[in-house]
């Protein structure tokens, strides 16, 4: 890891910005690829006809939905740098700007801070993990240290 490297992808919320499923991923790409080639051959068209050949293409417009999140999901900077996850801003940061903290480690409230509750179905218990092992033991080399970013990922 490069010098200066684990805190500008350390977000203000004690995630670890380079663990995140959306964070320079190939999905997205391959979506966008996939969106191209979709409507180069017309699927769209060819999915909207009532048969009982493809019937299973009757959710096109569902999955259109889905693929078109994939393909903007993306990022390719960490939350600092970027202003925000997926460069989309947040009450998170904009706490920690407004009290000149470098991140909620720096916050005597943050274990019973309300501004985590968008966090929790995914990733509750490596918020709360991560400051507390910054708080507690500082920040240099603390990503060595972290939890992982998802729910699915610790059991």
């Amino acid at each position: 890891m490069q010098e200066g490297e684990e805190k500008e992808l350390t977000a203000y919320c004690g995630l670890y910005c380079a663990d995140c499923i959306h964070f320079c991923n190939k999905h997205s790409k391959l979506a966008g690829q996939l969106k191209e080639a979709l409507e180069d051959a017309g699927f769209q068209s060819y999915a909207s006809v009532k048969s009982p050949f493809g019937s299973e293409f009757q959710q096109y417009d569902a999955f259109l939905t889905v693929l078109e999140a994939l393909i903007n999901h993306t990022c390719s900077e960490g939350c600092r740098t970027a202003g925000g996850c997926s460069a989309v801003p947040c009450q998170i940061i904009q706490c920690c700007k407004e009290k000149g903290y470098e991140g909620c480690w720096e916050c005597g409230a943050f274990e019973a801070c309300e501004k985590f509750e968008s966090l929790k179905p995914r990733c509750e218990a490596s918020v709360m993990h991560n400051l507390k092992e910054i708080r507690e033991n500082g920040f240099e080399g603390w990503s060595k240290r972290r939890r992982p970013i998802y729910n699915w990922q610790e059991e």
